[in-house]
């Protein structure tokens, strides 16, 4: 088995694209942006895109060997910094914390990722700490610009021409606002697994900055009635900016705490939060958690402790969702975590504290199926689908689903009312 370590510190072999069905995109401007990358970059052909789903297109890696040719001059960057361009993305100038004095504009320069956190911002020679190359690109920014009027800087200091993982380097700006947006397959197979339908009263819980919440309205076709919720207000602007830009009007944003989004004291009108018992037909929980699944994870900083407490938020939030959930109603449990305790265990506490609940299978199942270490029955294994590099017998998954974050998804039934006496406080 590929040790999950090492996966983690690798870069996915696909660039992953939502595509907004209310208003579509014209692929040709991505073919024509491609073409161009190309003439520089001399490959074979441009990298090959198609569509998984209608609304998921995916782009793959560049057909380069070797990559392209080295600069031998350095720009240094925090580890942050680095996954993105691992990824596909520009160099701004907030992760910039070394560059060589004799460095012009539009020099090709190489990036390199800081993985010891231990470069001095304003480095100016050749950087001795452990680092790792993540790309090559053109310099847009001078040393004056990033390290010497006293402010932060802002914008591209590195144009990426091709990062180390060759992944195309495309930026949703391609697009017109609204139409495109860059999104982790598994996040997309959410929207999928939920399947927001017309008239549907839905509650996304902890919805910032309101990807997943964009996307359920686009499945209903803009007719469902979707609740978001977050406690900070400047990301319920992002989430209503958002929805404006994707043409969606079906979404009412609040800024309020989840965990107490339920009132016993309030009926009829799910308008706004706090909520009545039994209002939502499906709930996403789209937990808070330690993010261990991101990819690649070239430094962790998460300690033991703080992994561990990530658990007990998620309970009191999945408590509170149980309780606004309609009887026949679905709640959506997610996280983009790879522990057993936020995942799989989660899923067993849930059930041993809820006689209420009746897991489901998460379809569509693209993922593989859960860990066998928590107590969970094979059954109920494969009515789960978590993303990561396990190989499993029970449901071998597609190249594509295994090459992406590390994630999990489960569902459940409510199959009648929750019984107070039993919920842990």
């Amino acid at each position: 088995m590929h040790s999950i370590q090492n996966w983690l510190s690798e870069t996915p072999k696909y660039t992953t694209f939502r595509i907004n069905k209310l208003k579509g995109t014209d692929l040709e401007k991505l073919t024509k942006f491609l073409t161009e990358q190309n003439e520089e970059l001399n490959a074979p052909e441009i990298p090959k895109f198609y569509f998984l789903k209608p609304d998921c297109l995916i782009l793959e890696q560049w057909m380069l060997e070797p990559a392209i040719a080295t600069s031998g001059k350095e720009v240094i960057v925090d580890a942050l910094c680095a996954a993105a361009v691992l990824r596909g993305a520009h160099v701004f100038a907030p992760g910039v914390l070394g560059l060589l004095s004799d460095c012009k504009m539009n020099d090709k320069v190489d990036i390199y990722g800081d993985l010891e956190g231990k470069c001095k911002r304003g480095l100016k020679i050749p950087y001795t700490g452990r680092k790792r190359f993540v790309g090559v690109g053109y310099l847009k920014m001078l040393r004056c610009d990033l390290f010497d009027k006293g402010v932060q800087p802002s914008g591209i200091a590195v144009h990426t021409i091709l990062p180390e993982s060759r992944l195309p380097v495309v930026n949703e700006t391609l697009f017109p606002k609204g139409e495109v947006l860059l999104q982790n397959l598994p996040s997309i197979v959410t929207g999928w697994v939920v399947n927001a339908l017309p008239n549907e009263n839905i509650l996304d819980m902890c919805a910032a900055p309101g990807n997943k919440t964009t996307h359920l309205a686009e499945m209903s076709d803009n007719k469902a009635h979707i609740i978001a919720l977050d406690k900070t207000e400047y990301k319920v602007k992002k989430i209503k900016q958002n929805c404006e830009s994707h043409g969606i009007t079906c979404v009412e944003a609040f800024s309020f705490d989840s965990t107490m989004c339920y009132s016993e004291d309030h009926f009829g009108e799910i308008s706004k939060p706090p909520f009545p018992r039994n209002c939502f037909d499906k709930v996403l929980l789209d937990a808070p958690c330690s993010g261990l699944g991101q990819r690649p994870q070239l430094v962790s900083k998460m300690d033991p402790k703080t992994i561990d407490s990530y658990k007990y938020l998620q309970r009191k939030l999945f408590t509170t969702a149980l309780k606004v959930l309609k009887t026949g109603g679905k709640l959506i449990y997610s996280t983009c975590t790879v522990t057993l305790d936020e995942n799989e265990g989660m899923v067993l506490w849930a059930l041993e504290k809820f006689p209420c609940l009746k897991l489901v299978p998460a379809e569509p199942l693209l993922g593989g199926p859960g860990l066998d270490n928590v107590g969970l029955s094979n059954e109920q294994r494969m009515m789960v689908q978590r993303f990561g590099p396990e190989n499993d017998s029970l449901r071998p998954t597609e190249d594509i689903y295994k090459n992406t974050i590390g994630f999990f998804i489960a569902i459940f039934t409510k199959i009648h009312d929750i019984d107070n006496h039993n919920i842990q406080k």
